[in-house]
């Protein structure tokens, strides 16, 4: 054998060695090549994180922009669709009454800037500046020119418009409506235009709470020619008439380049120190296995570059769990705490949600699949704190997975934000109670219920009574307080199983699921009606209400919820003319007397101009002498297809949709006629009695309405008395007393009826110019039956004596009523016993006798 020359071992070495050189290098580029493309994909998946927050922000600012104009218009809306909104400022301003209800006082309420309201000659009514009336209309006219297109929006519209406007170079988010009578009152008179009334709020100030609540930094309007930066987002905002208001722009947040910054220092020396180990261990290639761990410490890396945003975790082998810095900040554990372990980490995590975390681990390592779970963790300290947390599992070279990387974010602030506005999009911002559409969704789900077990439930509609008096009487704050604790009171008398709901106004429903019988809807119903009937001390005044409750029943008498309202909302209205604390349970035949109900109040209106009303007058004598003293007047309405009909079968309506103003202007007008009519007969001494709503004293142009008909018709004064009911005793506002006092000073008296069935004393009597009281019929009727209580009466009577009151007994039906109210002093009587109500045209004011022959000739003195 020829043995290899020392030339050929060290060529054969050579080539070797340029073989192990070429390998190296291989090797080496390939690692290079590796590197290379970790880092782009490290830059590209944190560029589409970084889009992905872009949209998500962008998302967030469109919507915050829509609900604030959204909001803006509600407000409109709110404060310009009401009676006393247009009565107050376009039929006649009342400037302290705007200050304290609408603009300034919504400025004070909401933090709004400014509000403006025109008539309809485009004249401005009012502006409001920081929460106070402006008195220089004219600079602020010629300030609100560039709102002309808001005018003409809001006109057009028919509905609350709402959006971005300009004023001078300063953009503002405004809401406008109409302002206009509420649905049943009559138009406004003829004008060239509507009047309209706007709210607006700076736009920079709401960008700037938006930014402060979402964490948007350099969120700013800029100019629409301002030029592009290309390192901010921008969104471009058009105001009224497509007319470019500017550009909003913001500081995109890029978790995903932050945290590419951070590591590319230590990739980089990393790469390079990994080059220069190849470089001098080129020639041990066979050693390259060792380098096994470090390459699959880069891989992690490189994932943790890929998914992490603001702290990350890896899960290793054997439940063992690695953390970065800004977890262990993000959870409170301090640095120098132990291993953590995935089992540590997962009681940390609230137990309702604890499986549901351990089972998305779980199906990452088994399926080799991507999660992403959210939920709430407790912290060290105690606190709570709400995370999302996104990861994947990572393998080893022959593709085993080896453990999960997670990228975990603290989404406490989104969620919190998330929970205010589902909140807010399902329960009334006023009460706190479930909204319509939250309603309907339970109602829809107990329906569903009640088909699938085969079992009944129940829906209550409730309306509270008196509560418009209330509202339109104390003012909106009040009205709003007395909700508040009415719903309190409601929901306290409930269970955790039945739903109560705010649909609107002083409507509220109840859905009573899993119910045996009407017994139990019943039973609620009562428990509702008497957590009612306690008097409620709003704002320094008692006030007493009461509900009129409807009640149906499903699936018996439908599946369909908005029939099942429909069903309930006519049933309220039968309890509701059935007396007020009442409820009933809904009948088919109720349809029909709704649509009667609804075709007597449309025929309500053509009444007065087709001359169906009626004047009829009960005879009112004096106790002592039986002698006709005067006589009290009663509305009648000659329906043509139902006959007479008296005021208790109608009046109601006339107050309900408006038009109590126009009959009780007919019967004040007539009442005078008549007045007329009795003086040139001869007893210019008697004096006539006309019923007054409290809805006709408190509107503003009653006075003058009164004092007209007096001078149209040539009646002193003096002859004229108006009964005002029981209720307006009860915190009488200002308008009302001085409307009373106004009238008194002329010579009119007031009367008060039904004393002594409501919560009104004689001591709430001071307040007012009153100087006839009369005692209701139930009490002289209770007297008869029981003659022990007749102290009760005769105290009352002598109470009101020492007040310089003169008494009046109503509802005398027999002659024992009659001798009573002689016995306790009473000095009028009237009632059926002592003569009926007869047409105006058949009453003799000279008459001799009425009821069993009580009377005794008028000698023209004056007698009431």
């Amino acid at each position: 054998m020829i043995s290899p020359s020392a030339p050929e071992i060290f060529g054969r070495a050579a080539g070797d060695a340029r073989r192990l050189n070429l390998v190296g290098l291989l090797f080496a580029a390939m690692v290079v090549l590796a590197i290379a493309f970790v880092m782009f994909m490290a830059l590209e998946t944190a560029r589409r994180i970084d889009g992905t927050v872009a949209e998500r922000t962008r998302a967030e600012i469109v919507d915050a922009v829509a609900d604030l104009g959204a909001a803006m218009g509600k407000r409109a809306e709110e404060y310009s669709l009401w009676n006393d909104a247009v009565d107050r400022l376009v039929v006649r301003f009342d400037g302290a009454w705007a200050n304290a209800n609408v603009g300034p006082y919504a400025e004070r309420l909401w933090g709004l800037d400014r509000s403006y309201a025109w008539n309809g000659s485009d004249r401005l009514i009012y502006a409001s500046k920081g929460g106070a009336l402006r008195g220089d209309l004219d600079a602020a006219a010629r300030e609100a020119a560039d709102l002309r297109p808001v005018l003409t929006a809001a006109r057009t519209a028919g509905r609350p418009v709402s959006g971005i406007v300009h004023i001078g170079q300063t953009p503002f988010v405004f809401g406008a409506r109409v302002i206009e009578y509420e649905e049943g009152r009559a138009a406004l008179p003829p004008d060239p235009q509507k009047p309209v009334q706007v709210f607006l709020t700076a736009l920079e100030g709401e960008l700037a709470k938006l930014a402060k609540s979402r964490r948007i930094a350099g969120l700013r309007v800029v100019p629409p020619d301002t030029p592009v930066v290309p390192a901010l987002a921008s969104l471009p905002l058009e105001a009224i008439a497509d007319q470019p208001v500017g550009i909003l722009t913001w500081k995109p947040e890029q978790p995903g380049g932050t945290l590419v910054r951070r590591i590319a220092p230590y990739a980089a020396g990393f790469a390079l120190a990994l080059l220069a180990l190849l470089f001098l261990f080129q020639r041990v290639l066979h050693r390259l296995k060792r380098q096994e761990p470090l390459r699959l410490s880069e891989a992690r890396l490189a994932q943790a570059q890929r998914v992490a945003r603001l702290a990350y975790t890896v899960h290793l082998p054997e439940e063992g769990l690695e953390v970065s810095a800004n977890f262990r900040e993000l959870v409170g554990l301090p640095d120098d705490t132990g291993p953590l372990t995935i089992g540590l980490y997962l009681d940390r995590v609230k137990p309702e949600q604890r499986l549901d975390v351990q089972e998305a681990y779980r199906r990452a390592r088994t399926e080799n699949s991507r999660f992403d779970i959210e939920y709430r963790i407790v912290r060290a300290d105690g606190g709570h704190l709400d995370l999302q947390e996104v990861g994947e599992p990572f393998h080893d070279a022959e593709g085993r997975v080896l453990g999960l990387i997670t990228a975990i974010q603290d989404v406490t602030a989104r969620r919190l934000a998330e929970e205010t506005i589902r909140h807010q999009a399902n329960y009334d911002a006023l009460t706190g109670l479930p909204n319509r559409p939250l309603f309907y969704d339970r109602l829809r789900q107990a329906l569903r219920r009640a088909v699938r077990l085969r079992n009944r439930m129940a829906l209550l509609f409730i309306d509270l009574n008196r509560f418009k008096w209330v509202n339109d009487t104390l003012g909106h704050q009040t009205g709003d307080m007395l909700l508040r604790e009415a719903a309190q009171r409601m929901a306290g008398c409930l269970r955790n199983s039945e739903t109560i709901a705010r649909i609107g106004g002083d409507e509220f429903t109840v859905i009573l699921s899993d119910i045996g019988d009407r017994e139990d809807a019943e039973r609620v119903a009562r428990r509702l009606l008497d957590c009612l009937s306690e008097p409620f001390r709003i704002a320094g005044q008692t006030l007493h209400i009461s509900a009129s409750i409807g009640i149906t029943v499903a699936p018996d008498q439908g599946s369909d919820p908005e029939r099942l309202v429909k069903n309930a909302d006519v049933a309220m209205y039968h309890a509701k003319r059935c007396g007020t604390a009442n409820w009933t349970f809904y009948d088919p035949a109720m349809d029909a007397d709704a649509l009667a109900h609804l075709q007597l109040e449309n025929e309500l209106h053509e009444a007065v101009t087709k001359g169906q009303l009626a004047l009829f007058l009960q005879p009112v004598v004096d106790v002592a002498s039986g002698r006709l003293a005067g006589a009290e007047a009663e509305l009648r309405w000659n329906h043509p297809d139902r006959g007479l009909l008296s005021a208790g079968q109608f009046l109601h309506l006339a107050e309900a949709n408006g038009l109590i103003l126009t009959v009780g202007g007919w019967l004040l007008d007539a009442a005078c006629r008549q007045l007329a009519d009795w003086r040139n007969r001869g007893a210019a001494g008697l004096r006539l009695t006309v019923p007054v709503s409290p809805l006709q004293i408190r509107h503003v142009g009653f006075a003058e309405q009164v004092a007209g008909s007096l001078a149209r018709h040539g009646v002193p004064p003096d002859r004229l008395i108006l009964e005002l009911p029981e209720s307006a005793m009860l915190s009488p506002p200002d308008e009302t007393t001085r409307t009373m006092q106004t009238l008194r000073t002329r010579g009119i008296a007031f009367s008060i009826g039904g004393f002594g069935t409501g919560y009104a004393s004689l001591g709430h009597l001071r307040r007012l110019p009153v100087e006839f009281l009369k005692i209701d019929q139930a009490i002289l009727q209770d007297m008869a039956r029981n003659p022990g209580n007749q102290g009760m009466l005769r105290a009352i009577v002598e109470l009101a004596r020492s007040m310089n009151l003169t008494v009046i007994a109503e509802g005398i039906e027999t002659g024992e009523q009659q001798a009573l109210a002689g016995e306790v002093r009473c000095v009028y009587a009237q009632g059926r016993y002592l003569g009926h109500a007869v047409p105006a045209e058949s009453f003799d004011p000279t008459q001799t006798a009425a009821g069993s022959g009580r009377l005794c000739p008028a000698d023209g003195e004056d007698r009431l």
